[in-house]
């Protein structure tokens, strides 16, 4: 089964995100279980590319779009970098693991407001789902 969907138009950092989540289902399958039993929109800024796309989970699927969603549940807004970074931080309970280095410098990035999430408190389940999907650790 096909767990990652892809809009035609979609490139870069929509690429990337979809072909993370297919390599980390690829990798460990018992991930697949993570789009079960959840929906919601998600928005991923890239501030320094200034690009944005629209994720989705639905119907045991994750889909990703081209372009944002006009509202979503979350939006994710950093630059690249912290992107990239945040694929490598390991996680604890689904969260950054602020007893790891990695996790420290997340947690630095939020309160330096480099890193914004909003919509995490409306939608914890959500974010904890999309960081188990792209964590690669």
């Amino acid at each position: 089964m096909e767990y990652v969907t892809t809009d035609p138009e979609i490139d870069g950092l929509g690429a990337m995100l979809a072909d993370l989540v297919r390599a980390n289902i690829a990798a460990h399958p018992e991930r697949a279980k993570l789009l079960e039993n959840v929906s919601g929109t998600i928005n991923v800024k890239a501030i320094d590319a200034g690009v944005a796309v629209g994720l989705e989970f639905a119907a045991n699927r994750f889909n990703v779009f081209a372009k944002p969603f006009r509202r979503a549940g979350l939006e994710i807004i950093t630059d690249s970098g912290t992107l990239m970074e945040l694929t490598a931080v390991p996680l604890w309970k689904g969260q950054p693991d602020v007893r790891t280095p990695e996790g420290r410098t997340v947690l630095r990035k939020m309160v330096r407001r480099d890193l914004r999430i909003k919509g995490a408190v409306a939608h914890p389940m959500l974010l904890n789902r999309l960081q188990r999907l792209l964590s690669a650790v």
